[in-house]
């Protein structure tokens, strides 16, 4: 019964319509200056957003539209502008990350203090967000943590939610291995996999060292030694969401490592399926013997709770965005720092009959629209 219209950059957003939504693009006139200082070309990008969501938010309102609520995704400059517009509409940022030094370091393959001067100014748009807005939203405590102390508090931690009624235990599961069949989503190639092979897998959106993907793929030569029935499954893009390239192959690292490890392995026990439908990834998570989630500190993937949602049984490495998640002893613990230590403790997984995950309370989509609901109602009747 509201009216809900949704601003988007996306030149398919046509084709991905929501019943009761109205889909409205905006779009910068132009891009960030190459003879802006490079420090403030991220400022200046965050600018350009904000100027272009402003101009089709100042169309729906010469129409009528007046929003009770404006809720923008913070830190790529969308909500830069939005009181000075809309004063009395009541503006929530959903933030996700604020960049240090600490953590940055991971995105970049050599970490100068350029870079670290670059990376700490793309806080500019984040912090001017964060503080106009009325009400600010983050996904998890590890993730307001990074934030500087004076704006946790405004900081109110709403997970975004996993549909338990789709990622979830399977139900006729048993010690009986499940013979399944996967779709590469972008060749159309169909993989199947067997009920008697023993299967280890990795899920990414991109395969780079954020991820921990050169360790996964560098502790393949010694499993597939001591298992002669193991298959390793990989899905995923060939390309890198957040951090650096490969060296060697076009900036690769699918292809780099399958380089690096050419000549130790049977190649053609390594599937690599391409980006999964949702159902397919489902399977592969309730198929798998052992399924690896790796990540250097950053912002913790949906897989990982996905995946334990699923009981899916998990390697993880340990480190600050993988604690509080997963009950600690659900699964299979490495320290992505010691190649030798994730080679024996996977081994070891593939060995023994590890148990099911299990994700903690409160990440599930019922609490997460519950703890919305109220944040809006409050919002309403305080103004």
């Amino acid at each position: 019964g509201h009216r809900v219209v949704f601003l988007t950059n996306r030149h398919d957003a046509d084709s991905h319509s929501i019943k009761g939504v109205t889909i409205h693009r905006y779009q910068a006139h132009r891009s960030a200056s190459p003879e802006t200082h490079k420090y403030l070309q991220s400022s200046e990008e965050a600018v350009l957003q904000g100027q272009a969501v402003l101009r089709e938010i100042n169309k729906l309102t010469t129409s009528g539209f007046q929003p009770r609520f404006v809720i923008t995704h913070g830190g790529m400059g969308i909500g830069l502008f939005i009181k000075d517009l809309l004063p009395d509409s009541i503006h929530i940022g959903y933030f996700e990350w604020y960049f240090l030094p600490s953590t940055t370091r991971h995105l970049t393959n050599t970490f100068d203090l350029d870079i670290q001067l670059t990376s700490r100014l793309r806080n500019l748009p984040i912090l001017h967000e964060l503080e106009n807005c009325d009400i600010a939203v983050i996904p998890t405590e590890w993730q307001k943590q990074q934030f500087p102390k004076e704006y946790q508090n405004k900081l109110k931690v709403i997970f975004d939610g996993i549909d338990r009624d789709f990622f979830k235990y399977r139900p006729d599961y048993s010690n009986n291995k499940l013979s399944i069949k996967l779709r590469d989503r972008d060749t159309g190639k169909l993989f199947t996999i067997n009920s008697k092979e023993k299967v280890i897998s990795y899920a990414t959106r991109g395969m780079e060292t954020l991820r921990g993907f050169p360790e996964f793929m560098r502790a393949l030569p010694s499993l597939f030694e001591k298992h002669h029935d193991l298959k390793a499954i990989i899905a995923g893009a060939d390309k890198r969401a957040y951090s650096y390239d490969a060296p060697t192959n076009g900036g690769s690292w699918k292809k780099h490592l399958l380089e690096e490890i050419k000549g130790q392995i049977p190649l053609k026990r390594i599937i690599f399926t391409g980006l999964l439908t949702y159902e397919d990834y489902r399977d592969l998570l309730w198929r798998s013997d052992l399924h690896c989630y790796f990540t250097r500190p950053y912002v913790t993937s949906w897989s990982l709770f996905e995946s334990a949602a699923c009981g899916a049984r998990l390697a993880i490495n340990k480190c600050p965005a993988t604690e509080n998640i997963v009950d600690k002893k659900s699964v299979i613990w490495v320290n992505l720092d010691n190649q030798s230590e994730i080679n024996d403790k996977l081994s070891a997984g593939l060995e023994q009959n590890v148990q099911q995950s299990r994700l903690l309370p409160g990440f599930d989509l019922t609490t997460s629209l519950e703890k919305w609901q109220i944040l809006l109602n409050e919002a309403l009747q305080k103004s």
